[in-house]
Protein backbone atom coordinates (compact mmCIF):
# COMPACT_ATOMS: atom_id res chain seq x y z
CA UNK A 1 0.00 0.00 0.00
CA UNK A 2 1.83 3.04 -1.13
CA UNK A 3 2.04 6.02 1.08
CA UNK A 4 -1.13 8.70 1.37
CA UNK A 5 -0.45 12.03 -0.92
CA UNK A 6 0.04 15.58 0.07
CA UNK A 7 -2.96 17.64 0.32
CA UNK A 8 -2.30 19.97 -2.73
CA UNK A 9 -4.24 22.99 -4.52
CA UNK A 10 -2.71 26.16 -3.40
CA UNK A 11 -2.81 29.36 -5.19
CA UNK A 12 -0.03 29.41 -8.25
CA UNK A 13 2.86 32.01 -7.10
CA UNK A 14 3.22 34.83 -8.88
CA UNK A 15 6.67 34.88 -10.26
CA UNK A 16 6.96 38.54 -9.63
CA UNK A 17 6.30 38.01 -5.68
CA UNK A 18 9.58 36.99 -3.81
CA UNK A 19 9.43 33.61 -1.92
CA UNK A 20 8.76 33.21 1.72
CA UNK A 21 12.04 33.45 3.15
CA UNK A 22 12.57 30.20 5.06
CA UNK A 23 12.20 29.87 8.97
CA UNK A 24 15.24 31.74 10.42
CA UNK A 25 18.05 29.65 11.44
CA UNK A 26 18.88 30.67 14.93
CA UNK A 27 15.43 29.40 16.22
CA UNK A 28 16.61 26.25 15.20
CA UNK A 29 19.60 26.33 17.09
CA UNK A 30 17.82 28.32 19.83
CA UNK A 31 15.48 24.70 19.98
CA UNK A 32 18.74 22.50 19.77
CA UNK A 33 20.75 24.95 22.49
CA UNK A 34 17.28 24.20 24.83
CA UNK A 35 17.20 20.34 24.11
CA UNK A 36 21.06 19.96 24.90
CA UNK A 37 20.53 21.75 27.95
CA UNK A 38 17.51 19.86 29.33
CA UNK A 39 19.67 16.70 28.50
CA UNK A 40 22.80 17.81 30.29
CA UNK A 41 20.55 18.99 32.99
CA UNK A 42 18.75 15.52 33.33
CA UNK A 43 22.67 13.40 33.25
CA UNK A 44 23.25 15.75 35.94
CA UNK A 45 20.38 15.22 37.70
CA UNK A 46 20.92 11.47 37.67
CA UNK A 47 24.54 11.82 38.49
CA UNK A 48 24.71 13.54 41.34
CA UNK A 49 21.75 12.21 42.78
CA UNK A 50 23.54 8.29 42.24
CA UNK A 51 26.80 9.87 43.75
CA UNK A 52 24.63 11.51 46.64
CA UNK A 53 23.33 7.71 47.21
CA UNK A 54 25.98 5.48 46.27
CA UNK A 55 25.97 3.57 48.93
CA UNK A 56 22.87 2.30 49.00
CA UNK A 57 23.09 1.82 44.92
CA UNK A 58 26.19 -0.44 45.61
CA UNK A 59 24.41 -2.11 48.14
CA UNK A 60 21.22 -3.08 46.22
CA UNK A 61 23.37 -4.17 43.31
CA UNK A 62 24.99 -7.11 45.73
CA UNK A 63 21.90 -7.76 47.10
CA UNK A 64 20.09 -9.17 43.74
CA UNK A 65 21.08 -12.89 42.38
CA UNK A 66 21.79 -13.45 38.81
CA UNK A 67 18.80 -15.54 38.61
CA UNK A 68 16.90 -12.53 39.89
CA UNK A 69 18.37 -10.14 36.99
CA UNK A 70 18.04 -12.94 34.48
CA UNK A 71 14.21 -13.64 35.29
CA UNK A 72 13.47 -10.05 36.09
CA UNK A 73 15.21 -9.32 32.24
CA UNK A 74 13.23 -11.95 30.98
CA UNK A 75 10.04 -9.80 32.11
CA UNK A 76 10.97 -6.57 30.70
CA UNK A 77 11.27 -8.50 27.03
CA UNK A 78 7.78 -9.80 27.50
CA UNK A 79 6.46 -6.25 28.09
CA UNK A 80 8.03 -4.75 24.96
CA UNK A 81 6.88 -7.77 22.88
CA UNK A 82 3.38 -6.67 24.18
CA UNK A 83 3.80 -3.25 23.04
CA UNK A 84 4.73 -4.66 19.86
CA UNK A 85 1.57 -6.73 19.54
CA UNK A 86 -0.58 -3.94 20.52
CA UNK A 87 1.04 -1.55 17.62
CA UNK A 88 0.72 -4.71 15.33
CA UNK A 89 -3.22 -4.75 16.33
CA UNK A 90 -3.67 -1.31 15.55
CA UNK A 91 -1.57 -0.81 12.40
CA UNK A 92 -3.97 -4.20 11.33
CA UNK A 93 -6.77 -1.66 11.24
CA UNK A 94 -5.65 1.34 9.46
CA UNK A 95 -3.83 -0.34 6.89
CA UNK A 96 -3.37 -4.29 6.69
CA UNK A 97 -2.52 -6.95 8.81
CA UNK A 98 0.75 -7.75 9.28
CA UNK A 99 2.37 -10.97 10.22
CA UNK A 100 4.23 -11.36 13.93
CA UNK A 101 7.65 -11.43 11.95
CA UNK A 102 7.26 -8.66 9.85
CA UNK A 103 5.66 -5.89 12.55
CA UNK A 104 8.15 -7.30 15.58
CA UNK A 105 11.10 -5.55 13.38
CA UNK A 106 8.76 -2.26 13.01
CA UNK A 107 8.45 -1.62 16.14
CA UNK A 108 11.18 -3.02 17.97
CA UNK A 109 14.29 -1.98 15.69
CA UNK A 110 12.65 0.90 15.29
CA UNK A 111 12.04 1.84 19.15
CA UNK A 112 15.53 1.83 19.22
CA UNK A 113 15.37 5.74 18.03
CA UNK A 114 13.99 6.62 21.11
CA UNK A 115 17.54 6.55 22.74
CA UNK A 116 18.19 9.54 20.89
CA UNK A 117 17.28 13.12 22.26
CA UNK A 118 13.88 13.57 20.79
CA UNK A 119 10.82 11.58 20.28
CA UNK A 120 10.78 11.64 16.88
CA UNK A 121 13.46 9.68 15.65
CA UNK A 122 11.93 6.46 16.84
CA UNK A 123 8.79 7.46 14.25
CA UNK A 124 11.28 8.12 11.97
CA UNK A 125 13.18 5.07 11.93
CA UNK A 126 9.69 2.78 12.25
CA UNK A 127 8.07 4.55 9.12
CA UNK A 128 11.26 3.31 7.36
CA UNK A 129 11.27 -0.42 8.13
CA UNK A 130 7.37 -0.31 7.67
CA UNK A 131 7.29 1.27 4.08
CA UNK A 132 9.89 -1.49 3.03
CA UNK A 133 7.21 -4.48 4.44
CA UNK A 134 4.90 -2.12 2.40
CA UNK A 135 2.98 -0.42 5.10
CA UNK A 136 3.02 3.70 4.16
CA UNK A 137 4.64 5.85 6.33
CA UNK A 138 1.72 7.51 7.38
CA UNK A 139 -0.32 4.70 9.20
CA UNK A 140 3.19 3.20 10.73
CA UNK A 141 3.65 6.49 12.43
CA UNK A 142 -0.02 6.73 13.28
CA UNK A 143 -0.35 3.35 14.61
CA UNK A 144 2.68 4.41 17.06
CA UNK A 145 1.29 7.76 18.31
CA UNK A 146 -1.79 6.09 18.52
CA UNK A 147 -0.63 3.25 20.63
CA UNK A 148 1.86 5.77 22.37
CA UNK A 149 -1.49 7.81 23.70
CA UNK A 150 -3.53 4.42 24.72
CA UNK A 151 -0.44 3.37 26.45
CA UNK A 152 -0.37 6.58 28.35
CA UNK A 153 -4.64 6.32 28.89
CA UNK A 154 -3.94 2.65 30.15
CA UNK A 155 -0.53 3.44 32.51
CA UNK A 156 -2.92 6.33 34.09
CA UNK A 157 -5.88 4.23 35.00
CA UNK A 158 -3.28 1.44 36.90
CA UNK A 159 -1.96 4.46 38.43
CA UNK A 160 -5.29 6.24 39.13
CA UNK A 161 -6.03 4.03 42.46
CA UNK A 162 -2.41 4.38 44.19
CA UNK A 163 -2.35 8.63 43.73
CA UNK A 164 -2.30 8.82 47.05
CA UNK A 165 0.95 6.77 47.20
CA UNK A 166 2.39 8.91 45.03
CA UNK A 167 1.64 12.21 46.24
CA UNK A 168 3.44 10.41 50.18
CA UNK A 169 6.23 9.23 47.64
CA UNK A 170 6.93 12.77 46.50
CA UNK A 171 6.52 14.21 49.86
CA UNK A 172 9.47 11.49 51.20
CA UNK A 173 11.82 12.39 48.01
CA UNK A 174 14.46 15.20 48.14
CA UNK A 175 12.63 17.07 45.25
CA UNK A 176 9.26 17.17 46.83
CA UNK A 177 7.95 19.84 44.49
CA UNK A 178 8.90 18.22 41.27
CA UNK A 179 7.18 14.82 42.66
CA UNK A 180 4.07 16.85 43.55
CA UNK A 181 4.00 18.30 39.63
CA UNK A 182 4.09 15.13 38.19
CA UNK A 183 1.61 13.42 40.23
CA UNK A 184 -0.84 16.39 39.57
CA UNK A 185 0.22 15.98 35.89
CA UNK A 186 -0.85 12.61 36.33
CA UNK A 187 -4.36 13.29 37.54
CA UNK A 188 -4.56 16.36 35.38
CA UNK A 189 -4.61 14.16 32.17
CA UNK A 190 -6.26 11.08 33.47
CA UNK A 191 -9.76 12.17 32.74
CA UNK A 192 -8.66 13.45 29.28
CA UNK A 193 -6.89 10.51 28.54
CA UNK A 194 -9.86 8.26 29.13
CA UNK A 195 -12.15 10.39 27.03
CA UNK A 196 -9.56 10.25 23.75
CA UNK A 197 -9.88 6.79 24.13
CA UNK A 198 -13.67 6.27 22.70
CA UNK A 199 -12.89 5.43 19.25
CA UNK A 200 -15.50 8.27 17.32
CA UNK A 201 -13.16 11.20 19.43
CA UNK A 202 -10.05 9.15 18.08
CA UNK A 203 -10.67 8.95 14.74
CA UNK A 204 -11.42 12.74 14.56
CA UNK A 205 -8.51 13.62 16.49
CA UNK A 206 -6.15 11.81 13.52
CA UNK A 207 -7.78 13.31 11.19
CA UNK A 208 -7.44 16.50 12.54
CA UNK A 209 -3.55 15.94 13.14
CA UNK A 210 -3.61 14.65 9.20
CA UNK A 211 -5.19 17.75 7.99
CA UNK A 212 -2.42 19.83 10.28
CA UNK A 213 0.20 17.75 8.47
CA UNK A 214 -1.22 18.20 4.89
CA UNK A 215 -2.15 14.51 4.68
CA UNK A 216 -5.21 12.35 3.52
CA UNK A 217 -7.81 11.34 6.18
CA UNK A 218 -8.06 7.88 7.42
CA UNK A 219 -9.14 5.39 5.12
CA UNK A 220 -12.34 4.05 7.64
CA UNK A 221 -12.42 5.29 11.25
CA UNK A 222 -11.05 2.93 14.28
CA UNK A 223 -13.38 0.77 15.50
CA UNK A 224 -13.67 -0.94 18.80
CA UNK A 225 -11.86 -4.01 18.40
CA UNK A 226 -8.23 -2.18 17.40
CA UNK A 227 -8.33 0.12 20.39
CA UNK A 228 -10.08 -2.79 22.76
CA UNK A 229 -7.39 -5.15 21.11
CA UNK A 230 -4.24 -2.56 21.37
CA UNK A 231 -5.58 -1.68 24.93
CA UNK A 232 -5.50 -5.64 26.26
CA UNK A 233 -1.95 -6.26 24.82
CA UNK A 234 -0.76 -2.63 26.37
CA UNK A 235 -2.44 -3.75 30.17
CA UNK A 236 -0.52 -6.99 29.50
CA UNK A 237 2.73 -4.67 28.48
CA UNK A 238 2.65 -3.10 32.18
CA UNK A 239 1.57 -6.26 34.03
CA UNK A 240 4.88 -8.32 32.96
CA UNK A 241 6.74 -4.42 33.44
CA UNK A 242 5.42 -4.93 36.99
CA UNK A 243 6.57 -8.19 37.43
CA UNK A 244 10.06 -6.50 36.19
CA UNK A 245 10.32 -4.41 39.20
CA UNK A 246 8.63 -6.70 41.80
CA UNK A 247 11.36 -9.53 41.39
CA UNK A 248 13.74 -6.57 42.14
CA UNK A 249 12.07 -5.12 45.12
CA UNK A 250 10.04 -8.10 46.40
CA UNK A 251 12.24 -8.36 49.77
CA UNK A 252 11.25 -5.14 50.69
CA UNK A 253 7.35 -5.13 48.83
CA UNK A 254 6.46 -9.31 49.17
CA UNK A 255 3.67 -10.93 48.28
CA UNK A 256 0.67 -9.80 45.96
CA UNK A 257 0.78 -6.46 47.24
CA UNK A 258 4.12 -5.68 46.38
CA UNK A 259 3.73 -7.12 42.80
CA UNK A 260 0.69 -4.37 42.61
CA UNK A 261 2.05 -1.74 43.55
CA UNK A 262 5.19 -2.50 41.24
CA UNK A 263 2.72 -2.39 38.62
CA UNK A 264 1.73 1.09 39.59
CA UNK A 265 5.53 2.18 39.89
CA UNK A 266 5.89 1.17 36.33
CA UNK A 267 2.49 2.25 35.16
CA UNK A 268 3.27 6.09 36.71
CA UNK A 269 6.71 6.50 35.33
CA UNK A 270 6.06 4.95 31.70
CA UNK A 271 2.96 6.84 31.46
CA UNK A 272 4.45 10.29 32.72
CA UNK A 273 7.80 10.39 31.51
CA UNK A 274 6.25 9.77 27.85
CA UNK A 275 5.70 14.00 27.72
CA UNK A 276 9.45 14.41 28.10
CA UNK A 277 10.06 14.33 25.08
CA UNK A 278 13.59 15.97 25.28
CA UNK A 279 15.25 12.75 27.44
CA UNK A 280 15.92 10.06 25.36
CA UNK A 281 13.43 7.19 26.06
CA UNK A 282 12.81 9.05 29.12
CA UNK A 283 15.81 9.30 31.02
CA UNK A 284 15.92 10.54 34.35
CA UNK A 285 11.95 11.19 34.52
CA UNK A 286 10.96 7.87 34.66
CA UNK A 287 13.58 6.77 37.16
CA UNK A 288 12.29 9.64 38.97
CA UNK A 289 9.20 9.02 38.73
CA UNK A 290 9.47 5.40 39.61
CA UNK A 291 11.75 6.18 42.84
CA UNK A 292 8.56 8.32 43.88
CA UNK A 293 6.01 5.69 43.48
CA UNK A 294 8.21 3.18 45.08
CA UNK A 295 9.10 5.56 47.99
CA UNK A 296 5.43 5.98 48.54
CA UNK A 297 5.24 2.36 48.87
CA UNK A 298 7.20 2.54 51.87
CA UNK A 299 10.83 1.51 50.58
CA UNK A 300 13.81 4.15 51.48
CA UNK A 301 14.10 6.96 49.02
CA UNK A 302 17.88 5.51 48.38
CA UNK A 303 16.86 1.83 48.00
CA UNK A 304 13.87 3.27 45.04
CA UNK A 305 16.21 5.13 43.26
CA UNK A 306 19.02 2.06 43.42
CA UNK A 307 16.05 0.22 42.15
CA UNK A 308 15.41 2.31 38.91
CA UNK A 309 19.08 2.03 38.07
CA UNK A 310 18.73 -1.29 37.58
CA UNK A 311 15.39 -1.51 35.84
CA UNK A 312 16.98 0.88 33.04
CA UNK A 313 20.02 -0.79 32.64
CA UNK A 314 17.67 -4.24 32.51
CA UNK A 315 15.44 -2.11 30.23
CA UNK A 316 18.10 -0.87 27.80
CA UNK A 317 19.99 -5.02 27.65
CA UNK A 318 16.15 -5.75 26.82
CA UNK A 319 15.45 -3.11 24.00
CA UNK A 320 18.62 -4.30 22.31
CA UNK A 321 18.20 -8.13 22.80
CA UNK A 322 14.43 -7.77 21.33
CA UNK A 323 15.66 -5.66 18.36
CA UNK A 324 18.72 -7.84 17.98
CA UNK A 325 16.58 -11.04 17.49
CA UNK A 326 13.81 -9.15 15.35
CA UNK A 327 16.30 -8.10 13.09
CA UNK A 328 18.00 -11.67 12.94
CA UNK A 329 14.49 -13.02 12.16
CA UNK A 330 13.54 -10.67 9.48
CA UNK A 331 17.04 -10.57 7.74
CA UNK A 332 17.25 -14.64 7.61
CA UNK A 333 13.57 -14.12 6.27
CA UNK A 334 14.64 -11.48 3.55
CA UNK A 335 17.36 -13.85 2.61
CA UNK A 336 15.28 -16.89 1.91
CA UNK A 337 13.18 -15.27 -0.18
CA UNK A 338 15.74 -13.70 -2.08
CA UNK A 339 17.24 -17.50 -2.77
Amino acid sequence: MGESETITGDPVQDPAVAPTPPARPWRARLVKAVRILAALGIVYFIVATTVDQWGAVETTFRKLSWPTLVASLVAAVASLWATMMAWRAMVGNLDHRLRVRDAAPIMLVGALGKYLPGTVWAYVVQMELGRRAGVSRAKVFIGSVVVSGLGVACGLILTAPGFGIAFDGADASKHDTFGAIAVWSAVILFPLAIVCCYPPLLTWLVNRAMRLLRRAPLDRPIGWRPVLESLAWIAAGYLAAGLHVWLLVRSDLPGFDGFMGSVFAMALALSISTFVIVAPSGLGAREFLMAVALAGLGMSWPSAWAITLVSRLLFTLADVAAAGVSAAVGLRRIRRSAS
